[in-house]
């Protein structure tokens, strides 16, 4: 082997094993736990949780931090000092809590009392020395269902042929809903966009209206209003029977023969 060949060859086990050495003293973020979706009152608190270890590197200059829709810092722990929070998560935080006994870890996690929808949005830790720097982010939405839900519907005339209006209205919700009234059985029917309002509360109301022919529905129509949120996977949904007026004249001449055949049973009897 030349002497050149066995030099390149050091050279190259030297970098590994120096890269080697390097990524074991590496600061590690071992997880991120943030919980997805959270219903409005349904908890006490919630915990945003950046779990990472030092490993090797240095603990000079270290300091968490957790940044609200990107560029907002919420929440900084100098290692050394207590832990600060800015708004909107100040007016939850319980800036004692401690995540952990290990004293470069132990503020790493924020703890929010009873979570309002304004913490709605992405977050991100950042865990810095003066060694090292890593980062990892998760988002969660704070949901809140329905106040009232209304699903209702009236005969009207349409273009001079009878139908109905259905309406359907929900209050009090977040974030924004889906509101989608549905036949059974009949395909989608093009509706008109539902009107929605943003209330000083954060919350939305919606609202979305129909008109329907009765020569377009089966005798008893089975009508369905629909309201999802998408972003917290919810679903809830109500439900109406309509007697088009096909229906109702069949029913009524029924019950007229019925009357009559009881009428002449009575009469012969």
């Amino acid at each position: 082997m030349t002497t050149t060949k066995y030099h390149w060859m050091l050279l190259v086990s030297l970098l590994l094993i120096f890269g080697h050495i390097l990524e074991s003293q590496q600061l590690v973020i071992k997880s991120i736990n943030v919980p997805s979706a959270v219903k409005v009152d349904d908890v006490n608190h919630v915990i945003l949780d950046c779990d990472y270890a030092l490993e090797n590197t240095s603990s000079q200059g270290l300091v968490v931090k957790w940044f609200f829709n990107d560029d907002q810092v919420v929440y900084q722990w100098i290692h050394g000092r207590h832990p600060l929070a800015d708004n909107p998560v100040a007016k939850y935080i319980d800036l004692t809590y401690k995540a952990s006994d290990d004293p470069f870890t132990e503020y790493r996690a924020m703890k929010l009392n009873k979570p309002g929808i304004d913490l709605t949005g992405d977050y991100t830790c950042v865990i810095s020395t003066f060694e090292d720097e890593k980062a990892a982010n998760a988002s969660m939405v704070i949901y809140s269902t329905e106040e009232k839900f209304h699903f209702e519907h009236q005969r009207k005339n349409i273009d001079d042929k009878d139908g109905l209006e259905a309406t359907c209205k929900a209050e009090g919700v977040y974030p924004q809903p889906i509101l989608d009234i549905s036949v059974k059985d009949l395909p989608e029917k093009q509706t008109s966009k539902p009107t929605v309002t943003l209330r000083e509360d954060g919350l939305y109301n919606i609202l979305s209206r129909v008109d329907l022919l009765d020569e377009e529905l089966p005798e008893a129509a089975e009508l369905r209003c629909t309201l999802d949120i998408p972003r917290a996977n919810y679903s809830v949904s109500r439900k109406t029977i309509y007697y088009s007026s096909n229906f109702v004249d069949c029913a009524s001449i029924n019950v007229i023969l019925l009357l009559m055949h009881l009428a002449i049973l009575i009469l012969f009897h």
